[in-house]
């Protein structure tokens, strides 16, 4: 003895199960491709930080070298 309400028509399960599986397929991909422009954008501005970083500290450097020459000279 079967009961209409829990008869399930499997191709309509698979139907819906594929498109489920699909939607949750194509997420992944989106946030995969999210993940990757992340982390690119990170590294190109972590790249940029560290030139700025070693372009003052050669400023910093050069300051400092200008203040101990005048420092000796002025002796």
């Amino acid at each position: 003895m079967t009961n209409n309400q829990t008869d399930v028509d499997v191709n309509v399960l698979i139907k819906l199960y594929n498109q489920k599986l699909s939607q949750i397929s194509n997420q992944n991909v989106l946030l995969e491709a999210k993940l990757h422009t992340v982390t690119q954008d990170f590294l190109d501005e972590k790249k940029e930080l560290l030139a700025n970083l070693a372009e003052l500290q050669e400023k910093y450097d050069n300051l400092l070298a200008d203040i101990e020459e005048d420092g000796e000279t002025s002796n």
